[in-house]
């Protein structure tokens, strides 16, 4: 399954400059597309007008929904990708389910709490779910199984979709590495084949760009070929089909691929906004055209599950289109890109070492998740005393009150 692509110690700056544009992409994306999530279509219209040309993190409508983030925040899509990447540099580029598992649950009771989350916001109701199974830290595919079954094998939500491009980054010269990882990261929340070949899907487009752009940078071209959009298609369906049992199947995985009007996936439909195939069929749309801003705004004013629709979405066509496509306003008002930045690049020199034997790889004990689940009970218990000392004070004053009075 390995193609044959140009091997370097140091990337290319073409691959990097995808890669950058993959991660950021998907963070803009994820953070413009709240300004119209679980909105309808004409919901977004009344909101932002009927055909906006630009719109800006701080034009979102305030309401209680919207006003949890603030502008130029991005949601749990793209929370996951910074997780999947703690867990990847950790483990010196290893993907383990048992060391992502537990950094997804503690991401749900703690959010980042260096950015002054008090949890994870925005978690979808599967994922909620199986996180909350009791033997979830440990048998996590099992945990997923267990509650598909439950619902009857009937839902197939895009809580593992929205995660994973970041997958088809890392070992991007290796396809069927990028298939393992992308169907044992989706399988940790949701094991629905259809939530699994979407997320194949994904991740094996962004990893064809990545080789495309390999392979022109050795052929030593002075002009690159353009990127063979049906192709990555028709690869990407070829390997995400194989997780689909029946014809039935692999059609509806197809159509919602090789779907060109954005206007048949219907992303508002009710009840069913937050279906895997209407998420990954927004992101191939997008795929298919040559305006960043255009394409993401076009799908933000379809409505339903926007900010993922977006993220998936931002990251296909800035794969494809590079970093400068990316509009300046969306890049610069991220609000913790700073923050964002230090774990991209720390992963951008992983992807580097990733020929080196794993004993030579940079270690990053500063995220031992041992470590970080310590600092959260020390951080907890401080904040349990200031609490009490607070209620102790406020007692306290209120009996000299009183004893002032009689």
């Amino acid at each position: 399954m390995e193609q044959e692509v140009a091997r370097h110690p140091i990337l290319e700056t073409e691959v990097k400059d995808q890669m950058l544009a993959t991660i950021y992409g998907q963070a803009v994306g994820d953070a413009i597309g709240l300004l119209t999530e679980f909105m309808t279509k004409e919901e977004a219209i009344e909101a932002y007008g009927k055909k906006p040309k630009m719109l800006l993190y701080s034009q979102k409508v305030k309401d209680v929904h919207r006003e949890r983030w603030k502008d130029g925040d991005w949601t749990d899509d793209t929370d996951h990708v910074v997780v999947i990447m703690q867990s990847l540099l950790y483990n010196k580029g290893e993907l383990l389910i048992s060391d992502f598992a537990p950094r997804v649950h503690r991401w749900d009771r703690e959010g980042f709490p260096e950015l002054g989350d008090f949890g994870g916001m925005g978690i979808g109701a599967t994922t909620a779910k199986v996180l909350k199974q009791p033997d979830y830290k440990t048998r996590p595919h099992e945990a997923a199984y267990d509650v598909w079954e439950k619902s009857k094998q009937r839902f197939a939500p895009n809580g593992g979709v929205m995660r994973t491009s970041v997958l088809g980054l890392h070992q991007w010269h290796d396809l069927e590495a990028v298939v393992k990882n992308a169907v044992d990261i989706c399988k940790c929340t949701h094991y629905d084949p259809r939530c699994q070949a979407s997320s194949v899907a994904v991740s094996v487009a962004v990893a064809l760009m990545l080789q495309h752009t390999s392979r022109e940078k050795a052929s030593g071209s002075k002009s690159a070929r353009p990127v063979d959009v049906k192709g990555i298609i028709k690869q990407a369906y070829e390997l995400a089909s194989q997780v689909l049992t029946t014809q039935e199947e692999k059609d509806e995985l197809w159509w919602h691929m090789d779907c060109t009007k954005l206007k048949l996936l219907q992303l508002d439909e009710q009840d069913k906004i937050g279906f895997t195939y209407k998420c990954m069929g927004a992101a191939f749309w997008a795929f298919k055209q040559d305006n960043f801003q255009k394409a993401l705004i076009k799908v933000l004013m379809a409505g339903g599950d926007a900010d993922t629709n977006t993220a998936v979405a931002g990251a296909l066509l800035a794969c494809k289109l590079g970093l400068s496509a990316i509009p300046q306003p969306w890049l610069d008002g991220l609000v913790y890109k700073d923050w964002l930045d230090s774990y991209i690049n720390r992963f951008l020199k992983l992807q580097e070492e990733m020929t080196l034997p794993i004993e030579q790889r940079t270690p990053s004990n500063d995220l031992d998740l041992s470590l970080l689940l310590a600092e959260d009970k020390e951080r907890h218990r401080k904040k349990e005393e200031d609490r009490r000392k607070k209620y102790e004070q406020k007692v306290e004053a209120a009996e000299k009150e009183t004893a002032a009075s009689t």
